[in-house]
């Protein structure tokens, strides 16, 4: 009997693990950075009852204690399967919450918001920078994406995802940690047809097709902010013109030009160009100049069909 209670009391299925939290795959991250970086350096993702938070990691050089990241919370319906009665909540942001959460993700480095009205492609964001005293540049982004308050009801355009962005760098600028704000791609949604923090789709252009609205290609230049095909601007290449070694050309030998004034009477006000020989066409003209010129009446002697067919005493 007390062979089979200890029996009882062992245990061989191990130990089960609580999937509220655990590290997933970069694939799995709900949030890509731009194309060129930073790179994706490891995804940690926290399961709540009424929606998913993950921290990415982003690639990190920098002096500045901290860790290079962004994070994201998809706030929705119920999820099932849950091990936790915890909620995610969907307030809207206030600037006490976000200089709490920057002195957290920045320690030490004093922080200026910028005023400015900035748009990417999921909405307004807004961000904050800063230097460290080694000369690394840091940037706090900061963005919720909820529909607009006449599209939302019981059950149509609902949900709520909320970003941040920490990057600090010791070589790029500004402008190019920026640019992270208005390149990444967010991958991945709730099913289901209630689900729509994006709102109504917009409607198209009314001009499209119009007479007198052209529509031009899009210009040369791209800005790094529109386009951020690398995690900074690569430098424009120079192009030096390098002129070709000149080519020497044979010089025609002089020919009496026919039905020609005096020469006394021909005054030069230019460069004087050669005449091709009478009756080389223009195989002799390219050879002569390097350029074919066009047949002259003088140059090229075509016989008549007359001619060609057996004479009749008409061949020219």
């Amino acid at each position: 009997m007390l062979t089979v209670t200890l029996t009882g009391c062992s245990s061989t299925a191990g130990v089960t693990r609580f999937q509220a939290t655990r590290a997933v795959s970069s694939t799995e991250a709900l949030i890509f950075p731009p194309p060129g970086g930073p790179a994706v350096a490891a995804v940690v993702e926290r399961r709540y009852r009424n929606g998913i938070e993950q921290d990415i990691a982003l690639r990190t050089q920098s002096s500045v204690p901290g860790q290079n990241s962004i994070k994201v919370r998809f706030i929705g319906p119920a999820i099932e399967g849950t091990n936790t009665d915890k909620t995610l909540s969907s307030a809207r942001l206030t600037e006490a919450t976000i200089a709490r959460e920057m002195r957290s993700e920045i320690p030490g480095i004093a922080m200026a918001r910028n005023g400015s009205y900035l748009q990417n492609n999921y909405g307004a964001f807004s961000y904050a920078t800063g230097q460290s005293r080694n000369g690394d540049t840091c940037v706090y982004g900061w963005q919720q994406i909820r529909s607009s308050a006449d599209a939302r009801n019981t059950f149509h355009h609902l949900g709520v995802i909320q970003m941040r962005l920490r990057l600090c760098d010791a070589e790029r600028s500004q402008e190019a940690l920026l640019a992270t704000m208005y390149g990444y791609t967010i991958n991945g949604s709730f099913t289901g047809w209630q689900w729509n923090p994006y709102g109504r789709p917009d409607s198209a252009d009314p001009n499209l097709g119009r007479p007198g609205h052209p529509i031009y290609p899009a210009a040369a230049a791209i800005d790094h902010y529109a386009a951020p095909l690398g995690y900074e601007p690569q430098p424009a290449m120079r192009r030096v013109a390098v002129s070709a070694p000149a080519r020497p050309r044979p010089t025609p030998a002089p020919q009496p030009a026919r039905n020609a004034p005096p020469a006394a009477s021909i005054t030069p006000t230019g460069p004087l160009v050669p005449t091709p020989p009478v009756g080389q066409g223009t195989a002799g003209s390219a050879a002569a100049t390097g350029y074919p010129s066009a047949p002259t009446a003088n140059a090229i002697r075509v016989p008549g069909p007359d001619c060609a067919a057996g004479g009749n005493g008409r061949c020219p």
